[in-house]
């Protein structure tokens, strides 16, 4: 690391459009929160749930349907973060896929 640059590795959703495309409820629930979205990737979708989790008057059946999952996600989130922060990319690859496998079986116990 120098003294004014600095090299990071990184996660970064490529294409904010495709998440619309993949997890459609999940994107929706995720961002019409009442709460301001500058970015829509899937570092920022997850928090959002997670954030609506915590904070939102979501129905019992919501919250038992979809509460472990969004909980689940989360924690990979932190370490996908953690793994990239320690310089782990493979880590954090694997930790990607993962991620994914969560949201893509939100998506499919999704309660309205």
């Amino acid at each position: 690391m120098g003294k004014a640059l600095q090299i990071r590795v990184s996660a970064v959703t490529w294409n904010e459009d495709l998440l619309e495309k993949l997890w459609p409820k999940l994107t929706e629930l995720a961002f019409s929160v009442p709460i301001k979205h500058e970015k829509h990737g899937v570092f920022d979708m997850v928090k959002a749930l997670d954030d609506g989790l915590q904070f939102l008057p979501w129905s019992e059946a919501r919250r038992k349907a979809l509460g472990p999952g969004i909980l689940e996600a989360a924690k990979i989130k932190a370490d996908i973060e953690a793994a990239l922060a320690d310089w782990q990319p493979r880590e954090a690859n694997k930790l990607s896929d993962k991620l994914e496998d969560v949201l893509d079986q939100l998506e499919r116990a999704f309660v309205a």
